[in-house]
């Protein structure tokens, strides 16, 4: 089965000015106290790649990642190659991944409204119980499209709710969080903002993809991704999926205010 063709988010002067002023509008602030500077992996859609080459090479090292899923993609075509079917998807969690909510029909926000968007998450969520998939505890906006009337729509839906804009300090937007692109052509800066989250002890989420020999303009290769591993290994940061993440983000808080 084919998937409709890539989807082009609107650019205009006006869509552009909307996209940003949302990062400033209707905020749900966090900023963790880490002891250690934390990457989470995340992959948003649910391409057959991943499973096939990328988990294991996090596996190896006994990590676990999120994945953004679609349930709608499932057993579809498109550029990002095949996507898995839903059995693969209760496979990933059965192996200890973090399944998370990506809508149901990878639904832009800004083109649709925010109850459009919540019709199409609530279709996501029933068919997560009929997999018997736990409920999602966060959300990633499809394409990153996100406005202030879907912020705050989805605030009360989901704990996390992330972005694709780039990281540019320690504070996180639980409404619209940010997130560094893990593409083929990002790699030199995804190490960088590693380094980064370990010297300042921030936590840092990464998403990508497709993972493959020839990846699409999305994604990457399993040799960049073995590069990024290895930059977590040398700099010594934890590697949680969002969910655990948010746990320890959360928890250390309440220590310090204890």
């Amino acid at each position: 089965m084919s998937a409709a063709a890539i989807h082009v988010p609107d650019r205009s002067l006006s869509a552009r000015i909307a996209r940003r002023s949302a990062r400033y509008l209707a905020r749900r602030p966090l900023r963790p106290q880490l002891q250690r500077g934390i990457v989470s992996f995340t992959f948003d859609d649910c391409p057959r790649s991943v499973l096939l080459n990328a988990l294991p090479l996090l596996e190896r090292e006994n990590w676990r990642a999120t994945i953004y899923a679609c349930i709608g993609l499932c057993d579809t075509r498109n550029h990002l190659g095949v996507h898995m079917s839903e059995a693969q998807l209760v496979e990933a969690h059965q192996r200890g991944h973090e399944i998370a909510d990506h809508s149901f029909s990878h639904l832009d926000a800004a083109a649709v409204g925010a109850d459009a968007m919540r019709a199409d998450i609530a279709r996501n969520r029933e068919a997560f119980a009929r997999l018997d998939l736990p409920r999602a505890r966060s959300f990633a906006y499809p394409y990153g499209e996100a406005t202030t009337e879907t912020k705050r729509a989805l605030a009360g839906e989901f704990e996390l709710l992330r972005g694709i804009h780039n990281p540019k300090s320690a504070t996180l937007d639980l409404n619209l969080s940010a997130s560094a692109r893990l593409y083929e052509d990002t790699v030199d800066t995804v190490v960088a903002q590693i380094e980064t989250a370990a010297k300042e002890r921030r936590w840092l989420t990464l998403f990508t993809h497709d993972v493959r020999k020839l990846p699409s303009a999305f994604g990457c290769t399993t040799d960049s991704l073995e590069r990024v591993i290895a930059a977590c290994l040398q700099q010594g940061v934890d590697v949680l999926p969002v969910g655990p993440a948010l746990d320890l983000a959360k928890t250390r808080i309440k220590e310090r205010l204890a």
